[in-house]
């Protein structure tokens, strides 16, 4: 007697499975620099504007980079409460894809802040016209690089009538930080921030399933680092 095909039920079981046995050992520690794709977001999942963050190497989990100019808390809410995080650096999703940030579970509306010294915002999707804001899964996003001082930053002070704040005196380092799922952005292109100002406020906009800020930072060299190591 012919064998019954396997239902399609039973298929999808088998498949997840798979996917989610995957380990660091795995797929996850495969390089991804350059990548965007698979679950999250990604210049295939549209529509969109702007350009998602590079992905990175599950290898970088647990690292930390002295170069890093990020240092503190990404919330205007509850700063150093590690339980608001669910979902962390290189977790995997359901279909065996490492997550290249980490997740803050925080009340609609929180302010997302700055943690560089000094930054300058890179990208800033506000979807005005466009409601759904999907943006390629980030929903309404802001991308900053932080601003180090210029290697004659004293003399250029100086040059500046002893302004510290001369753009001249500062220059970016590559490093980039990116906040997604925003219900609000309230900083513009070229706008620098100092360290503990907004970018906008955390929402549910985009590949997002329940109110909460995807804080991701990429260095200019290996991609997407862990940033539980930039945290209080």
């Amino acid at each position: 007697m012919k064998k019954p095909a396997m239902s399609l039920a039973l298929l999808f079981i088998f498949l997840a499975t798979c996917c989610c046995s995957l380990s660091a050992g795995g797929l996850a520690s495969q390089p991804l620099l350059g990548v965007k794709a698979w679950y999250g977001y990604s210049p295939d999942f549209g529509p969109g504007n702007g350009d998602p963050p590079d992905f990175g190497n599950c290898d970088n989990a647990g690292v930390a980079y002295p170069d890093n100019p990020y240092h503190g808390w990404p919330l205007d809410y509850q700063p150093g409460e590690m339980g608001l995080i669910t979902f962390g650096f290189c977790a995997l999703y359901p279909d065996g894809s490492p997550h290249w940030g980490l997740d803050f579970a925080v009340p609609e509306g929180t302010a997302a802040l700055a943690t560089a010294e000094r930054s300058i915002v890179l990208q800033a999707q506000p979807c005005d016209d466009d409601p759904l804001c999907w943006n390629f899964g980030m929903g309404r996003y802001v991308q900053v690089d932080a601003q180090i001082r210029a290697d004659d930053y004293d003399q250029c002070v100086s040059e500046h009538s002893g302004n510290p704040d001369a753009d001249e005196c500062w220059r970016n380092s590559g490093w980039l930080a990116t906040y997604m799922h925003l219900s609000e952005v309230s900083v513009s292109v070229g706008q620098i921030l100092r360290v503990g100002e907004s970018v906008g406020t955390v929402g549910n906009t985009g590949n997002s399933h329940g109110t909460h800020l995807h804080f991701q930072i990429n260095s200019p060299v290996v991609g997407a680092i862990d940033p539980a190591l930039t945290l209080p």
